[in-house]
């Protein structure tokens, strides 16, 4: 893979005129795809989602690196590798970080990364070619999240849990490896393996980790609503309901056979500094009306309202019977990874 140099130091209230600049650039490479991350500390998880950058991405890349005032070696890990980085004075939230990075996206693809994640065997490939397969416009691969079925999600959840929820904060490099092996076992074959089950399976939905757009979407919709920390979910409904009403997007859709492991909440639970912005911030249902987060909204049991106990007992019982029974629900797709993991020696 190709990775473009420099680094490029600017204060937060700077980022007006890159913001403009967005619409300015010359066409971009063909297939290059512009990556932006905002990092503030979590050395190891840097390093390791370094690693997995490198030794899996299949198309060339730009990793753009919003360095939101690192104090623990972060800064001068991303410039031994030679990333492109935007460092701030401060720790900036997460959508204004991304706006500060698409100001310099200069690829074809633009894919909005978390630093806590470790990438899948030709992830951004499989990605694409989902994109090219269904004509579609933004994408998000399968993970601990998100995976084809509500209770291979449930499987897949419970086992992160139990191998390294609690573990993986505070670890070093070496034992972040460790709880990825524990958790998957060897990890190409383990990506194979998703492959060989779930090509050409896709579901609606994205996964806020990894946000992979074609360039000219943004053109559409405009950078993202620095108001709205839930920026994944606000990206898709802005997204869905232009959809709807003028058809020139495809609404959001989750790639199966392309994988990403995600770390979660790793800045969040490591104390992170408090957010030095300056602009509002809103709830996602703040901005969308409830009728319009559950009309547009593609999992309609993460939305409904739960029934009160006191005036709807019977409606409350069967509401929480419903969900403890979509959680042991197991099919021959689940099984298939049970016994998957049971043959890894040492393995839960």
């Amino acid at each position: 893979m190709t990775h473009l140099k420099g680094t490029i130091s600017i204060e937060p209230q700077g980022k007006q005129n890159l913001r403009n600049s967005l619409y300015d650039l010359n066409t971009p490479p063909k297939l290059l795809i512009s990556i932006i991350t905002p990092v503030h500390n979590c050395y190891s998880h840097n390093e390791i989602f370094l690693e997995s950058l490198k030794k899996y991405s299949f198309f060339p890349y730009q990793l753009i690196i919003i360095d939101n005032n690192s104090t623990d070696g972060s800064t001068e890990l991303f410039q031994k590798a030679e990333c492109q980085i935007i460092s701030n004075k401060k720790n900036l939230c997460y959508p204004e970080s991304i706006n500060l990075g698409l100001a310099h996206a200069r690829g074809e693809y633009i894919c909005l990364l978390n630093n806590d994640v470790y990438c899948g065997l030709n992830w951004d490939k499989h990605l694409i070619d989902g994109m090219t397969m269904y004509n579609l416009d933004v994408v998000s691969p399968c993970g601990i999240e998100r995976m084809p079925t509500l209770p291979l999600t449930h499987l897949f959840s419970q086992r992160w849990r139990k191998v390294g929820e609690k573990r993986h904060i505070g670890s070093d490099t070496e034992d972040l490896g460790q709880i990825l092996f524990a958790m998957y076992g060897d990890w190409p074959e383990f990506c194979n393996k998703i492959y060989e089950r779930y090509y050409s399976q896709i579901i609606e939905g994205i996964v806020g980790n990894c946000v992979f757009l074609k360039r000219s979407v943004l053109e559409k919709i405009g950078l993202l609503d620095e108001r709205i920390q839930s920026a994944d979910w606000d990206i898709y409904l802005r997204i869905k309901k232009r959809a709807e009403e003028i058809g020139d997007v495809h609404r959001v859709m989750t790639i199966c056979w392309s994988y990403v492991h995600h770390f979660i909440r790793t800045t969040l639970k490591s104390n992170p500094a408090p957010f030095a912005c300056t602009h509002s911030r809103y709830d996602l249902q703040e901005k969308w009306d409830k009728e319009t987060i559950r009309r547009l909204w593609p999992f309609s049991y993460e939305v409904n309202e739960r029934p009160s106990f006191c005036r709807q007992p019977i409606r409350y019982w069967k509401y929480k019977w419903q969900k403890v029974e979509s959680r042991r629900i197991r099919t021959e797709n689940e099984n298939q990874w049970v016994q998957f993991w049971k043959q890894k020696q040492g393995r839960p």
